[in-house]
């Protein structure tokens, strides 16, 4: 299990984003922190989990959506990402292995999924 889950969102507004946690999770507050940041807190399993939506996050059509905790349904960010797009149906990118504190691979190597399918991405 990761200490927390961050997956890409490409070209998705964030009313879609928030709707999709809505059908998985219970909503107990959303809020504006910044021009492009909404913190989200959710409920999961009877734990508090903090979301952190930002927008042109890299570049100007990406949104991060950073699920900060270990308690989502999830055990990789691959697994969120998987169901992102499911849900979503937007390309959805995240980090290749997830977190690893003594990870040595490639750090622009990411898993990135939409229409054509998923497989590994060297996002420069």
């Amino acid at each position: 299990m990761q200490p927390d889950i961050e997956i890409y969102l490409l070209s998705c507004p964030t009313e879609q984003i928030i709707r999709w946690l809505e059908q998985d999770f219970s909503v107990n507050e959303v809020r504006t922190s910044s021009d492009a940041s909404i913190k989200v807190t959710l409920t999961f399993n009877g734990n508090t989990i903090p979301v952190t939506i930002l927008e042109k996050a890299a570049g100007k059509r990406f949104t991060s959506v950073w699920f900060d905790s270990d308690q989502t349904p999830w055990e990789s960010d691959m697994d969120c990402a998987r169901h992102a797009f499911e849900k979503l149906n937007c390309e959805v990118r995240c980090n290749y292995q997830g977190w690893q504190e003594d990870n040595q691979d490639d750090p622009d190597l990411w898993w990135r999924i939409n229409d054509n399918g998923e497989g590994p991405y060297i996002w420069r």
